[in-house]
């Protein structure tokens, strides 16, 4: 009977001392949001929550890339529209009429008659590229979820100095890791908002151009210029 408690206390001890997967989440994230903090030593983790989850990380990535582009070609596109408008102007003000015609107008002319080209043609290029962005990032939101799950979806929130040094309120940030807690990919809360708001957004969306309205009103550069 001795021998079967001794037997039992060891297995006790041997299973307790195995972290929990809360435990290895929370050092996973722990580490690697020690690794951008300029005062590491000030981290002090508050609360960790998992959840598994059958979210691709990868189509993520993905998603913010091709959002990225479509919102860079539709403010080249814009920038185009208003040089047509300008070179329109200029071919009005300048085209040949009867009498006196000098050669400075001709000149004046013949360039914007060439920009107003060149500007419509590369629209019609980007507009191309913007479509074909647009009916990738609608099969990825197709594909965001996996059959199964692949993975844990981590809260983790912590106290830590600022890069100036001074005390600031506690932090939350949201992050995606693998079966095994060998690699996480994380964003704050806002930015991680942002990145659900853009999803749904896609997945609303039946037009490029329904995108570009529904992403209008979410101040997406302030969150996607830091994503290169």
């Amino acid at each position: 009977m001795k021998k079967h408690f001794l037997f039992f206390t060891i297995i006790f001890m041997f299973v307790s001392c195995i972290p929990t997967n809360e435990e290895r989440a929370e050092k996973l994230v722990s580490d690697c949001i020690k690794d951008y903090l300029t005062y590491p030593d000030s981290y002090e983790a508050i609360s960790t929550i998992i959840d598994s989850t059958s979210i691709n990380i990868s189509i993520i990535e993905d998603i913010l890339l091709h959002t990225k582009e479509i919102t860079e070609y539709h403010s080249k596109i814009k920038t185009l529209e208003s040089k047509i408008v300008s070179a329109q102007f200029t071919i009005r003000t300048n085209a040949p009429y009867s009498g006196y015609y000098s050669e400075w107008q001709r000149e004046k002319y013949n360039r914007a008659e060439s920009e107003k080209e060149e500007c419509e043609l590369e629209i019609q290029r980007l507009n191309e590229k913007l479509y074909k962005d647009f009916t990738e990032l609608k099969e990825f939101a197709d594909n965001l979820y996996n059959k199964e799950d692949n993975g844990w979806f981590v809260i983790h929130r912590f106290r830590s100095k600022s890069n100036y040094g001074e005390s600031q309120p506690p932090q939350e940030m949201t992050f995606f890791c693998d079966k095994n807690f060998e690699w996480c990919q994380g964003w704050t809360s806002q930015q991680y908002e942002i990145i659900s708001k853009i999803i749904n957004c896609i997945i609303d969306s039946e037009t490029e151009k329904e995108l570009l309205d529904n992403l209008k009103d979410m101040q997406i550069i302030l969150f996607l210029y830091n994503y290169d």
